[in-house]
């Protein structure tokens, strides 16, 4: 795929592994759009990056997702990249009961809905486009169960089944599907999730390695250590079974993480 004169739209842009993004791909010469749910951090991202263009955005609310797509088809009818990036993690320990329903609904709302309605929305505008892609940012843990985090692994799960699904529905079209499987990367959401002998990817070496990928047409992107985790949980799934949840109990010890 070209990576560069390309009109971008990234959700959960104005921080982390969105605005990495956002910031390599101005640097290949792209109109780049972030969104997010909060007005501070998208002036805070302009700011630093003059370039950026901003539109608030909760992508867990229809209505909002709609209006965000009407003004952007208005105001960048060039839009050809979509890269649904948003996303919310609460630690949950199921046990005890730690974790109020209306919490998880957000959860699946953002982490699944936000993408679907997104894609929904914007594909029949991409499919115009001669040289269009979404890139839907998911992680390791959609191959793996992870107890500390049961709700965030199923909705990533369930956008790497979709992301399947739609590349082969639109295999004859003009649009690339991608899909990014990020290791732990140092975020706010990941904060205080440190653990031995694990150490987070920088968010700007996620962007880079994601551009590069996508550069030569690699559909399923996996960074860092997220590649060998994959590889390992298909051949010994009892092992990194055991691994993930000698980890839980030690990460329960936070509340809640999102971004």
């Amino acid at each position: 795929m070209n990576i560069s004169n390309n009109t971008v739209l990234i959700t959960g842009g104005s921080s982390g592994i969105g605005l990495a993004l956002a910031e390599e791909l101005l640097q290949h010469n792209n109109t780049v759009i972030i969104c997010a749910r909060n007005q501070k951090t998208l002036v805070h991202a302009q700011q630093k990056n003059p370039n950026l263009h901003t539109i608030t955005c909760d992508v867990s609310d229809e209505r909002s997702v709609s209006n965000m797509v009407d003004n952007l088809l208005k105001e960048h009818p060039a839009l050809n990249v979509l890269i649904n990036n948003a996303g919310m993690m609460h630690l949950h320990d199921v046990a005890n009961n730690s974790l109020a329903l209306e919490h998880q609904k957000n959860e699946i709302l953002t982490n699944i809905f936000g993408v679907i309605s997104l894609c929904d929305k914007l594909l029949p505008h991409l499919i115009k486009q001669e040289n269009s892609a979404i890139v839907n940012v998911t992680s390791g843990l959609a191959y793996m169960p992870f107890m500390a985090a049961p709700v965030y692994t199923a909705t990533k799960a369930a956008i790497h089944s979709y992301s399947l699904s739609i590349r082969a529905a639109l295999k004859n079209t003009s649009v690339f599907v991608f899909e990014v499987l990020p290791p732990m990367v140092e975020t706010e959401m990941s904060h205080g999730m440190d653990m031995p002998g694990m150490k987070k990817m920088l968010p700007v070496n996620l962007a880079k390695y994601t551009v590069k990928k996508m550069s030569k047409g690699t559909l399923e992107i996996k960074p860092g250590a997220s590649s060998m985790m994959i590889t390992m949980y298909r051949w010994f799934p009892w092992m990194i079974n055991k691994m993930m949840d000698s980890m839980a109990p030690k990460l329960l010890a936070n509340t809640t993480h999102s971004a």
